[in-house]
């Protein structure tokens, strides 16, 4: 495979057609060592009052920003990320982002929390941190794969023969989350490693975003620009009902050149 050295990547958040506020937030922030870009990617949903799950998810794009500024440096050299040191900061950086939020809404007396899903991207390889049920998805060639399995009620009793996706897709409890920021002392937090490769790309989105937009993912042209495609996925969507905020990121990587 090429060495990846840049990336063209696109965004897009928007309300939904049922809602007034956000409570989405989003960080997409690139560097580069050598001449080799790098990416931080972070999608954030907010849970609560309408307040408390915009200031939780505000919270945890803020304090990850922070680290790119304070933390990244030292992890970078010429030659690469140091990656089992990388993942460690990134995993302690959402340590202090759950006890922030905890500190600043819910301890307020008033419940909040939210989602997270974060890719570091560096050449070919990436890596996928995330809390709750925002996700990530490879496309390329054929169906979006999964990267990331959602902290749901749903997706437990999937995983343990007792639910079908298609009960679950009208189950009650199918929006219950299991872990979240900011609300336990205690979260579950899963680790994904992977590459990159062209003609592929890396989507991250809130539940609202793939909600409306999942079925649409396989058909993506990825010969196109990353915003010109997340557009056409954010104006399908908003043809649905799209009840809920709708939030992604795409980056799409280019091979080097020679």
């Amino acid at each position: 495979m090429n060495r990846i050295v840049r990336y063209d990547t696109g965004y897009v958040t928007h309300p939904g057609n049922c809602r007034t506020v956000n409570q989405d937030n989003l960080l997409l922030r690139r560097g580069a060592v050598d001449g080799q870009d790098f990416l931080l990617l972070a999608v954030a949903d907010g849970m609560g009052g309408m307040a408390r799950g915009e200031e939780a998810s505000g919270c945890a794009v803020a304090l990850l920003d922070s680290w790119w500024n304070t933390e990244l440096p030292a992890l970078l050299s010429a030659g690469g990320p140091d990656w089992p040191g990388l993942e460690n900061s990134l995993a302690v950086a959402i340590e202090r982002i759950n006890t922030a939020v905890r500190q600043a809404v819910t301890d307020k007396g008033e419940p909040g929390g939210t989602t997270l899903v974060l890719a570091f991207v560096y050449g070919a390889d990436y890596r996928l941190l995330h809390v709750g049920d925002s996700r990530a998805y490879l496309l390329g060639a054929g169906a979006p794969r999964p990267l990331t399995r959602d902290h749901t009620w749903c997706a437990h009793e999937i995983a343990q023969g007792r639910l079908t996706p298609a009960q679950a897709a009208v189950h009650p409890m199918r929006h219950m989350l299991t872990s979240t920021l900011g609300v336990r002392p205690s979260y579950e937090l899963d680790l994904a490693r992977g590459q990159l490769g062209p003609g592929s790309a890396l989507l991250l989105c809130s539940d609202g975003f793939y909600q409306e937009a999942e079925a649409a993912l396989a058909s993506c042209d990825l010969t196109r620009p990353a915003q010109t495609v997340l557009d056409g996925l954010l104006a399908g969507a908003l043809r649905g009902e799209a009840a809920d905020n709708l939030t992604a990121l795409l980056v799409r990587p280019f091979p080097a050149r020679r």
